[in-house]
């Protein structure tokens, strides 16, 4: 049994303990609360009751505060241990005087022991488990509860027939006293836990604001909790006067808490996410009511127990489960700041004082005999008239959620991708079109684009009338609505738009009739020469679509499309989205292929118009270039998907294709999710060619993330994933013989940078399996080990995966885990630090054929014999290996790599290994770094000679080679840089001006790098623009850190 709910063994005795020590703490919860209710309605005056509920919540206040202020200091098991002695003390001692005011103090006792008890052994449970584990665990912990709440009501009824209700105290008191026990046994698996700066730091007392949102949430606590106590007087009351003897009673609550804790059970496994997931919100929160209005008309028209407990049965099966989460839905809208003051105030105070007032004007009732025991049925009309309060506000509650998460879009807390928007909801309409008629431009340009998907017609009035602003940035995004949604924009509006001499003006004339412009042929004439572009060509192009003759019209079009400026032909591309037929087929094909981006796109948008095969290959040929990639896909998403999935089959079978363009490809392909589109992907997945591997996987998890194809993990992927998990351990062992050897720096870059490439395509791939689960949105960090979530995800493989794939993973995600010593020497002597070498010399990775010839040439020059030299290009880092040396064998063709190369002081390779050493590009792998490298240029600095100073144009950094360097503001040095250090790196990111001077302190030898050639990098390279994202994202975590601890 342990081993099918998934208990490690190492966990099973803590888990046993555990399990059975909540089994006490919720046995002795029901057989107390029953004991306690039967003395006080048997032998003391039941119309105190009431007042009860407000004695309860003062002794509550009171105990806890002073349980705080001593437990504070004292170890948590010790704090238990004395909890336990002195509640089975004070229970010994109520039990031998239970009379008189014993049982009033008995009942609100009861209330306290249940509450610190609870509280204590969840403080001790965290203490004994990790988040990981107490994920996994915790509700298997609640399965001691759920046995001890269904049983103990069960047995109760047989235990008061044989021993008496008075005897329910010694069973309360044994399961108070093993709960000491069970703490002791616990204490050595604790961890304990050192109390961070956080944990200390006293919250600000401030008055919380509530707004109208957080007092109908206030309203609908409140009346459920006053709901909820006249309820359990009512049902207390009636049960009271239904069994006369204390047994009988007893043994009625026994019955009750095995019903209720049945029901509930039942309710949080099937109904509760059945329930909101098919209503919403609103259905959460009025179930609960409705099921009250149910019993509280049972018991009004039968006035007898069996109405009553329906009623008590509905509030508190339904309070722990349905209504519970939905209050939880309620403040996810709230900013946490608010909720966090707020939250506790409603749920715990006010709610607290509102069950106190209802508590005391029920004993006035009584007391002032408006009402008698028979008659409290009679409650239950004000409970139906509280409940339709309830009601009326939880639809007032779901309209001011609504409003919530509008103004959370306002403030940009949501992510709209998560809001499903009904265009049909009249409050929705009338706070889109105040959103779009207010004064704030932010927010009229986020309300156009949050319509910009939906039916528009409600709103197009206000859209015309926004048209006649003079806002051009606002009035460009409404134009733009009307490509895709023809007749949104008057004609009137768009004849006195074209009058405008800008781009405004060129928009509104490329969307007029043919009937306008027949009327405007005179203004349009004119405007063909006018001297900005886009009236220009929006002209050319309008008068060609009423008069395809037209010499002048066509002489300038044509000057447009000659691409002598691209810009100007990619404008005039542009205006003839709409009118396609002007421009021929062979033109459009080769602006489709042309080098500019600018061109490129604009052709793209035509070519969609027209959705002609024969601009296929051009099409996809634009998948290469990132920059152009979107539009292609967009375009190709018009034709048909057998179509295009064949073209794209086609060109990734073609042996000479370029790489960034299958990348492309199988970014694209991942749009369509038909078996033959998953069979090519799947083909791609290659562990010799890591980079399209990774493109493979992103694609198919694209495809398992929209959900419109399973994957049978064991039947697809295992096998693909063992062979790369085989090839990490071989990397793992090559790295640990490798590693202490001299001149490995960059081989072992290298090797861990594939074991980061294959450790992503691993946790694609078995994430393929599960596309919505959180594993996804860590890779990257786990990679990395930055991931403070790692405990959650590697429990998510224990519980998820089988063994087989469990042994893949955990050797490679889990810091814990290891490989075994003898598979690793066993591996090692397989394939040794040579076999490797040779592999990677003669790889048609340049640079693995570069770094490995490099070591061997420094390190075991007698293993270059073995090397098949044909496979090695004389490339520029070769032949700079080569250059200092001389002919020392025969067997190597020294005169093939030894051309000519221009002088420098430090090789490629030297250069890589210092650029290594800076913290703007330490995490680039070598490989990428290598292309820095070349574009950087070593410069001498003479003795005092200035390097830069304080207010010149930053536009370089650099990296001192050899030397010292002085940073110096004003007459004082503020830091004296030496090999290895950089300085002006920023300047590469920004064009701010030098904040110091830079002055060399002694003939210094300075690595420059040119802000424009590492910007023309960067946009040929998008791994080294990632990799700076992601440093500068580090920045600015780690000084907001910094920035809370000083402010803490």
């Amino acid at each position: 049994m342990i081993k099918i709910i998934n208990i490690k063994k190492e966990e099973r005795s803590q888990i046993l303990i555990l399990m059975a020590m909540f089994f006490c703490i919720v046995g002795s919860s029901i057989t107390g609360a029953s004991a306690r209710d039967t003395f006080f309605l048997t032998q003391f005056d039941k119309s105190l009751l009431p007042l009860m509920f407000a004695f309860v919540a003062g002794l509550m206040v009171i105990v806890i505060t002073i349980y705080n202020r001593i437990a504070s200091n004292i170890d948590l098991v010790k704090t238990i241990i004395f909890s336990s002695i002195f509640f089975c003390t004070t229970l010994l001692i109520i039990r031998a005087n239970l009379t008189g005011f014993v049982i009033p103090i008995f009942y609100a006792w009861i209330d306290v022991i249940i509450s610190i008890t609870i509280f204590q052994f969840w403080l001790l449970a965290g203490e004994i488990f990790n988040s990981r584990q107490a994920k996994r665990l915790y509700s298997i912990i609640g399965i001691g509860g759920s046995v001890a709440g269904i049983s103990a009501g069960y047995l109760m009824r047989p235990f008061v027939r044989e021993y008496g209700a008075k005897e329910l105290l010694l069973p309360t008191i044994l399961m108070i006293a093993l709960m000491a026990i069970f703490a002791s046994l616990l204490n050595s698996f604790r961890v304990k836990k050192v109390k961070s700066s956080r944990d200390k730091v006293k919250t600000n007392s401030s008055k919380t604001v509530f707004d109208p949102y957080l007092k109908s949430i206030l309203i609908m606590v409140c009346t459920a909790a006053i709901c909820s106590r006249i309820i359990e007087f009512q049902f207390k009351i009636t049960a009271a006067n239904t069994y006369s003897s204390p047994e009988q009673l007893a043994a009625f609550f026994g019955d009750y808490y095995m019903y209720l804790n049945g029901t509930t059970l039942l309710m949080q496994l099937f109904l509760t996410g059945f329930i909101l997931q098919r209503f919403g919100i609103l259905g959460g929160l009025i179930i609960m009511p409705l099921g009250l209005i149910i019993g509280s008309v049972s018991f009004l028209t039968l006035a007898n127990l069996s109405g009553i407990f329906i009623a008590r049965l509905f509030d508190q099966s339904f309070k722990f489960s349905i209504q519970s989460a939905s209050n939880e839905m309620l403040w996810t809208t709230v900013p946490k700041e608010k909720a966090r003051k707020a939250k506790p105030i409603i749920d715990s105070s006010i709610k607290s004082i509102a069950e106190g007032i209802i508590g005391v004007t029920i004993y006035f009732i009584i007391a002032m005999e408006l009402l008698n025991d028979n008659q409290i049925y009679l409650l239950s009309a004000p409970v139906i008239f509280i409940i339709l309060i309830w009601l009326l506000n939880n639809f007032r509650i779901k309209r001011k959620y609504i409003s919530s998460i509008e103004k959370a879009i306002n403030h940009r807390h949501l992510n709209i991708s998560e809001i499903q928007l009904d265009h049909t909801d009249n409050h929705f309409i009338k706070t889109i079109t105040k959103t779009l008629e207010s004064d704030d431009v932010n927010q009229q340009l986020f309300a156009v684009e949050l319509i910009r998907d939906l039916e528009i017609v409600q709103w197009r009035q206000t859209l015309n009338n926004l048209l006649l602003t003079d806002n051009p940035i606002l009035q460009k995004q409404i134009l733009l609505l009307e490509y895709d949604r023809k007749n949104i924009i008057d004609e009137k509006v768009l004849i006195q738009l074209s009058n405008q001499k800008n781009e405004i003006g060129a928009l509104g004339i490329t969307f007029l009739t043919d009937d306008n412009i027949k009327k405007e042929k005179k203004k349009l004439y004119k405007n063909i020469n006018s001297s900005d572009i886009h009236i220009s060509a929006a002209s050319s192009v309008a008068i060609l679509r009423i008069d395809s003759e037209s010499t002048l019209a066509r002489k300038r079009l044509d000057e447009f499309l000659d691409v002598k400026d691209e810009d100007s032909t990619a404008i005039a591309l542009d205006y003839l989205k709409n009118s396609s037929e002007l421009l021929t087929r062979d033109l459009l094909n080769n602006l489709l292929r042309h080098p500019s981006t600018k061109i490129s796109k604009s052709a793209l948008n035509v070519s969609g118009e027209r959705l002609d095969a024969f601009y296929m290959k051009a099409i996809i040929s634009n998948l290469e270039n990132v920059k152009c990639a979107q539009d292609a896909r967009r375009v190709l998403k018009n034709f048909k998907e057998k179509t295009v999935i064949s073209n794209l089959k086609t060109e990734l079978q073609n042996r000479d294709i370029n790489r960034n363009l299958k990348k492309g490809i199988l970014y694209c392909l991942s749009e369509y999710s038909n078996g033959e589109v998953i069979k090519l992907i799947k083909n791609q997945i290659n562990k010799n060619d890591l980079d399209i591997s990774i493109a493979a996987a992103d694609a198919l998890l694209k495809i398992a993330k929209r959900q419109s194809h399973s994957f049978p993990f064991n039947e697809y992927f295992f096998e693909t994933v063992n062979d790369f998990a085989n090839q990490y351990f071989r990397l793992f062992c090559f790295k640990l013989s490798i590693s202490n050897t001299t001149s490995a720096t960059l081989i072992v870059d290298q090797i861990v940078n594939e074991m980061e490439k294959i450790l992503y395509i691993i946790l694609k791939l078995v994430t393929l399996s599960f596309p919505n689960s959180p594993i996804d949105s860590h890779i990257k960090n786990i990679i990395t080990g930055n991931d403070e979530d790692l405990p959650y995800i590697l429990e998510f493989f224990d519980t998820t995966f089988d063994k087989n794939t469990r042994k893949i993973l955990m050797p490679i995600v889990d810091p814990e885990s290891d490989y075994k010593e003898k598979s690793i020497k066993k591996e090692q002597k397989k394939n040794p630090i040579k076999k490797w070498l040779k592999l990677w010399s003669e790889s048609t990775n340049q640079w693995k054929s570069a770094i490995s010839v490099d070591y061997l040439m420094k390190n075991k020059r007698h293993d270059l014999t073995g090397i098949n030299w044909d496979s090695i290009n004389a490339t520029q880092i070769i032949s700079e290996i080569f250059k200092d040396y001389e002919d020392f064998d025969k067997s190597i063709p020294f005169e093939k790599f030894q051309k000519q190369t221009e002088k420098t002081m430090f090789t490629i390779l030297e250069k890589t290994i210092l650029l290594k050493t800076v913290d703007l590009f330490q995490n680039i792998p070598g490989e990428l770094l290598s292309q820095v490298s070349q574009i950087s240029k070593a410069k001498n600095f003479a003795k005092d000679e200035t390097v830069f100073k304080e207010g010149d144009f930053g536009n370089s950094m650099f990296i001192v080679i050899k030397g010292r360097v002085a940073i110096t503001k004003g007459d004082k040095e503020i830091a004296s840089l030496e090999k290895g250090a950089s300085l002006g790196e920023m300047a590469l990111l920004d064009h701010e001006e030098r904040s110091a001077n830079a002055i060399a302190k002694e003939d210094s030898v300075l690595l420059k790098i040119n802000q424009d050639v590492f910007y023309e990098l960067m946009e040929s390279n998008a791994d080294i623009m990632k990799q700076i994202i992601r440093l500068l994202t580090s920045r600015i975590r780690n000084a907001n850190a910094k920035l809370e601890k000083s402010l803490k």
